[in-house]
């Protein structure tokens, strides 16, 4: 198994995860779609303002897109199911 295959299959492990736990976590809130939306609001905002010493602006900005690509994927809000009919 090459090093990116290993390390992409960690991630998705990770992220499903998280998802899961996200998940089990926002159905017992009162209001679970303002609990995924207030969690995701607050990561955004800590990975916004994350201190990164000596790390390039351009790469720093890079690892901030990326977290809150992966938390926006994590902390969805889930839609309907359509029925068929």
């Amino acid at each position: 198994m090459s090093t990116a295959g290993r390390q992409l299959g960690v991630d998705m492990a990770n992220n499903f995860m998280l998802m899961t736990l996200f998940s089990l976590i926002a159905d017992t809130a009162e209001d679970p779609d303002g609990f995924r939306t207030d969690v995701k609001k607050a990561l955004f905002d800590l990975a916004d303002h994350h201190s990164l010493p000596g790390v390039a602006p351009a790469v720093a900005g890079e690892a901030r897109n990326a977290a809150k690509l992966v938390i926006g994927g994590i902390l969805q809000n889930p839609r309907p199911l359509r029925q068929n009919g």
